[in-house]
């Protein structure tokens, strides 16, 4: 069996290489037609190319469970094709032999693709997007908000926790942060400190340095109807100033960026940050366990290609199988995005969210196996 597993799980990664090479070609060629318009008059054509190219690594990542469906599927229906399939299973291949073969090139597509979506493939989206902005001389703005990002702070003190709501309108491919408000409540939520600032560079281990900053210290009020003395109200304006914050720019940039297409480090420490300062998360939760269980989907996909190895020559040709599985692939797709759009209308926990689309696929390939085999 040792070479029977070395065989196909060569040509499983060869006809899944084969497909993603199809199918990133495909993108990347409707991706350069989206940018036809600006050519020219936003950036070059070397400037599309590059854009185009930096784009890839996620496309990549996002085709992978249907490139593995098709390509297994491919060679399945080979091998049934050439009847090698009837031969092994007269000679003892059970379902479950053939699927613990079929795990090989499974889990080093698992693998690969675990790396490929959580090391090259939310750099590269990221640099795609600083790209564009760099060569349209353009800051990159907040995703989905006319009003920029807002981010919440809790400091701890002796008397009790105090709130910080700090609010950017832009951030530039450089990370420097534009157009600031910063808000400070003490314990009881009054307003003691308002800063604006045109500008804020950070400096690891020190904080942000802030430009143009008019720093507002307002005087506590005893209760809500104290009118506030004019006089009593401290204004600065330092050309420099030093805003110490927990607060980074990987916070502001995972602003910039689809929950989609962040790396599993990147939507944990902002959904640990979301939840100490006590914000809504699930949207976050929900990307992070797609993340987690996207991968294992290449897993299903196999096992989905599997009632192929044992359909006959009258089940129908190899363009046929392909085209049932294409609408597989597409069905998953469909799928796992509806649950994750309907998981945060409904609130269902993002773990539950997460798992139904791979969990439906199984329960298809079982399906699949026990009609086959029932015939």
């Amino acid at each position: 069996m040792k070479v029977i597993t070395k065989h196909l799980t060569k040509e499983i990664l060869q006809a899944t290489g084969f497909v993603l090479l199809a199918l990133v070609a495909l993108f990347a060629f409707f991706d350069l037609v989206g940018q036809l318009g600006r050519i020219g008059s936003r950036y070059g054509l070397l400037d599309a190319f590059v854009i185009t190219g930096l784009s890839l690594p996620m496309r990549i990542y996002e085709v992978m469970p249907i490139a593995a469906l098709l390509g297994t599927v491919f060679v399945m229906s080979q091998w049934a094709s050439r009847s090698e399939f009837t031969i092994l299973r007269v000679a003892g291949l059970s379902p479950v032999r053939l699927a613990a073969i079929l795990m090989v090139p499974g889990i080093i597509l698992v693998a690969f693709t675990y790396a490929f979506g959580e090391f090259i493939a939310p750099s590269s989206d990221s640099y795609s997007r600083e790209y564009r902005a760099t060569v349209q001389h353009k800051t990159m703005d907040i995703r989905g908000s006319d009003t920029g990002a807002w981010v919440r702070e809790t400091i701890d003190s002796p008397n009790g926790p105090q709130v910080r709501y700090i609010n950017i309108q832009k951030m530039t491919p450089t990370e420097e942060a534009l157009d600031w408000r910063i808000y400070d409540f003490d314990e009881k939520q009054r307003l003691t400190r308002v800063i604006a600032a045109e500008s804020g560079n950070y400096v690891d281990d020190q904080g942000w340095i802030l430009q143009g900053a008019v720093n507002t210290a307002l005087p506590l009020l005893e209760n809500l109807t104290q009118t506030p003395i004019m006089d009593r109200v401290m204004v600065s304006n330092p050309t420099r100033m030093m805003f110490r914050s927990a607060i980074d720019p990987s916070i502001f940039g995972v602003m910039m960026l689809k929950p989609e297409n962040m790396s599993m480090r990147s939507l944990y420490r902002y959904v640990n940050h979301l939840e100490q300062s006590r914000q809504e998360s699930d949207r976050y939760e929900i990307a992070l366990w797609n993340k987690a269980f996207y991968p294992i989907a290449i897993l299903v996909m196999i096992a989905l290609a599997m009632p192929f190895a044992y359909m006959n020559r009258r089940s129908g040709g190899v363009s046929i199988k392909i085209f049932a599985g294409v609408m597989i692939g597409l069905a998953f797709y469909t799928i796992n995005n509806l649950f994750s759009y309907i998981g945060m209308l409904n609130t269902w926990p993002p773990l539950v969210v997460a798992m139904v689309p791979t969990a439906c696929m199984l329960v298809l390939a079982m399906i699949g196996m026990w009609f086959v085999e029932r015939r």
